[in-house]
């Protein structure tokens, strides 16, 4: 559904107040896609889940069922079942890790400031506060 004019007109006005105020944030906006492209298939989630499911299955089963030396084995296939479920559910597509890398690629290319530059991690800022403390006091 399109919007009407009086809509548009206030969504153009939020958006020259947005910039104004802020305006890195506003380009940072502008910046990022729209979307990343096909991400986490529902086939693919429920294979993963299932999966899950089943490992979740096996460990329980190996400490019931299974003697000593096989519960211990059937413990960790079970395991092994639930990580690869797991990440299996939750990883993208492979051509939506391809799609993620290639931006990356674009982005370290481009040349953007923030890929020059990187922002300080938290030890940096905490250093810095420590030395404006020590130089004031």
């Amino acid at each position: 559904m399109p919007l009407s004019d009086h809509e548009q007109q206030l969504l153009d006005q939020l958006e020259k107040q947005l910039r104004t105020e802020d305006p890195r944030f506003a380009h940072t906006i502008a910046q990022a896609p729209a979307s990343q492209g096909p991400g986490l298939s529902a086939k693919r989630f429920v294979a993963g889940i299932l999966a899950l499911v089943v490992g979740i299955g096996i460990a329980v089963a190996s400490i019931f069922f299974l003697d000593l030396p096989f519960s211990a084995i059937g413990g960790v296939v079970g395991f092994a079942v639930m990580v690869f479920g797991g990440y299996w559910a939750v990883s993208g597509t492979p051509s939506a890790r391809a799609a993620a890398a290639e931006s990356g690629a674009e982005e370290a290319r481009g040349g953007t400031k923030a890929a020059k530059r990187p922002t300080p991690g938290l030890m940096d800022r905490l250093e810095d506060r420590w030395d404006k403390r020590r130089g004031q006091g």
